[in-house]
Order: C-alpha cells, then sequence, then structure tokens
C-alpha cells in the first residue's frame, strides 16, 4: 500500500509533464496566393492513456474536407492533468 501511495503522485505528475508538440504552416503560399477555400477537421480523445476514441490523422481531416491538396495543417491538444487528451487536427487546402 506504501508504494502505491508513493507511485500515484508520481504518476500523476509525470501525466503532466507530457507535452504535445504543435506544428503550424502558414495559410499564405510564399509568391502571396489566397487563403484555401476547403476546411476539414479530425479529433479524438483519449482517456488516461489507455483508450483512444475517434480519429485525428490528417488523412481523415483531408477525407472530411474534401481535400485533395493540402495547404496547411493545424494541431490543437487540449489536456486535463493529462488523464484526458483531446486532440483537433484542422487541415486546410483545394
Amino acid at each position: 500500500m506504501k508504494k502505491l501511495a508513493l507511485l500515484l503522485p508520481l504518476l500523476i505528475c509525470t501525466s503532466c509533464i507530457v507535452r504535445h508538440p504543435v506544428r503550424n504552416i502558414p495559410l499564405y503560399s510564399a509568391n502571396g496566393e489566397a487563403n484555401p477555400t476547403l476546411v476539414g477537421h479530425a479529433s479524438s480523445t483519449e482517456w488516461f492513456c489507455l483508450w483512444t476514441s475517434g480519429d485525428s490523422s490528417v488523412e481523415q481531416a483531408q477525407k472530411n474536407g474534401g481535400i485533395t491538396t493540402v495547404t496547411s495543417i493545424t494541431r490543437t491538444t487540449n489536456s486535463f492533468l493529462g488523464i484526458i487528451v483531446h486532440e483537433q487536427i484542422t487541415v486546410r487546402g483545394d
């Protein structure tokens, strides 16, 4: 029981330390073309690092938006103490 009491705070603290990288690609190309016309979203939710529901892949967001040429990808991650993690991918393109 003492080992569990020592392990639990450690697990909670390490779940808060985990960071998810975010990569944003500019919406304008180098030659100054306008914003893309289509937007697709995909999301997933993860509980306790054990169970995941949904599909937050770029391919799924592309399919949801009917996009053939990807211009930009935005990844947003929200976490509640590392227990519940919600991730959303937004893909823009034509």
